[in-house]
């Protein structure tokens, strides 16, 4: 079994469950949960963890693979519907052959089509950061920072970067934001009823409620298979296929590289799924518990994920990860930023180039220029 491509289809599986997640029995519930899920508050705020729990030999004598070991990852988004605007932070830690302490931040505006980055993030000594840059720049990043210490206070825009990463030529001139929210809406609600039925399908005594309100239930590799099958046949809908023409085209996909990958791109994850099926040395358990809040919604999700290849049954070889969800029915955003504390990614660019010919002039003089050729052998 090859465990990277295993590892993919699973976690793509279980962050598809997580994305789209009260009666009287524990089945009930969690599924209820679930189905709650496809109604989203007009102000929230959501925070999704993931994190490794156990790397196999294999992945750990890969040296990229081996960046890995101790992966943490965690996106808080705050989201406001009615404002327009979101705030995204995203914390990422590792503690294998490269070590990783770093959060960054991101301002939406999704009315005046902005997306800010705010610089203070570099400025903050919490973490380790500025650490790595200084030690890919040589040191220069804490020269950058120590003679701009304006730039502490501003934002760059990168409206500009995201619209060159999305092709806008491709993109249409004029996205219909309601069209798109609407595509969103109808698929998200197909994907969670999917999801519901299959669990509604399931014995009612695989599911346990505690003491404390938590809902749980363990998913097998043949719960993944049928899930994973259930969910690709909606690619066959073709007013599931035109919802997703809507999102990805919207995104600066053309209508004509859509139509022509998705069939291939479909065939790829039903050949996944058949080989998983196929797959006889696999082991595959998530141990799921939701913790229901207001209005029978999920407040709290855990799925604790562990694949499991027995093929050397004296070594069998494990991966194991934590997917964590906690959300609330609020939105505290920050403060968005004044047109005057805003810079270009040009201007920055500028700073930069300007910074590095200072920094690299006091370390070498005149060599640098050339303007001393003659002395310089």
């Amino acid at each position: 079994m090859k465990m990277k491509k295993l590892t993919l289809l699973v976690l793509t599986l279980v962050m598809g469950l997580v994305l789209v997640a009260c009666g009287s029995t524990p089945q009930e519930k969690f599924t209820k949960s679930v189905e709650k899920t496809s109604e989203p508050a007009d102000q929230s705020t959501s925070t999704i963890g993931f994190k490794i729990d156990e790397l196999p030999a294999t992945l750990k004598a890969d040296q990229s693979a081996a960046m890995l070991e101790g992966l943490s990852v965690k996106m808080t988004v705050a989201n406001d519907q009615k404002a327009q605007k979101s705030a995204a932070t995203i914390a990422v830690k590792t503690a294998g052959l490269v070590n990783i302490d770093a959060t960054l931040d991101l301002l939406v505006d999704s009315k005046a089509e902005k997306v800010y980055f705010p610089l203070s993030d570099l400025y903050d000594d919490k973490g380790n950061l500025t650490t790595l840059l200084d030690q890919l720049t040589s040191g220069m990043f804490s020269q950058i920072k120590e003679d701009n210490p304006d730039l502490a206070t501003k934002y760059v825009e990168l409206t500009e970067v995201a619209k060159d990463l999305t092709d806008e030529k491709a993109k249409k001139e004029a996205a219909n934001t309601k069209e798109v929210e609407k595509a969103t809406k109808d698929l998200n609600k197909k994907v969670t009823k999917t999801v519901t039925d299959y669990f509604n399908s399931l014995p009612e005594d695989r599911f346990k409620e505690g003491d404390d309100g938590e809902l749980t239930v363990e998913l097998t590799k043949t719960d993944i298979t049928k899930l994973a099958n259930q969910l690709v046949k909606l690619a066959d809908d073709k007013d599931v296929k035109a919802d997703l023409k809507v999102i990805v085209t919207s995104q600066g996909v053309s209508e004509e590289d859509f139509d022509k990958q998705y069939e291939s791109a479909v065939k790829s994850v039903k050949d996944a799924i058949k080989d998983l099926e196929d797959e006889k040395n696999a082991k595959i358990t998530i141990d799921a518990t939701i913790k229901p809040g207001k209005d029978d919604s999920i407040e709290n999700m855990t799925m604790k994920v562990k694949l499991t290849d027995t093929k050397d049954k004296d070594k069998p070889e494990t991966m194991a990860f934590t997917i964590t969800m906690k959300t609330t029915d609020s939105a505290k955003l920050p403060k968005f930023p004044a047109a005057s504390d805003v810079i270009s990614t040009t201007e920055l660019q500028k700073i930069i180039e300007e910074a590095t010919s200072s920094y690299y002039e006091s370390l070498y003089g005149d060599a640098l220029t050339g303007t001393d050729t003659d002395e310089v052998q």
